[in-house]
């Protein structure tokens, strides 16, 4: 659904922003399952926030930059949640922080997008 919505947007940045959403959606998957620790959960629901978010905001650039902008912090806070854990893995935190970093780039390209609607 969400390449269909970045095919009917001539904006290059709004395309940019659905790339750089979904490639950080697969990583995430992809990672969780590589790494297999028993501590997915969390990362898979920060996943599907992504696109309930994307459907609330109305897939409109600004709110799509919202929303990303939401999920990043979402990504942020499994970070910390890892980082302050008892048993928490170092490879789990870089991941996460990897994956926030990735979150918020797909949300400045919507920004930009947003920006060239006005």
């Amino acid at each position: 659904m969400m390449a269909a919505i970045g095919r009917t947007s001539g904006n290059w940045a709004y395309r940019a922003g659905i790339g750089v959403a979904a490639m950080t959606a697969f990583l995430t998957v992809w990672i969780t399952i590589v790494r297999d620790d028993g501590t997915g959960l969390p990362f898979f629901m920060v996943v599907l926030a992504a696109p309930v978010a994307a459907f609330a905001a109305g897939f409109r650039a600004s709110g799509m930059a919202r929303a990303m902008t939401g999920v990043a912090v979402m990504q942020a806070l499994l970070a910390a949640g890892i980082a302050t854990a008892p048993d928490g893995t170092s490879k789990a935190l870089i991941a996460s922080v990897g994956l926030t970093a990735f979150w918020l780039a797909s949300a400045a390209f919507f920004w930009t997008a947003a920006k060239a609607e006005r």
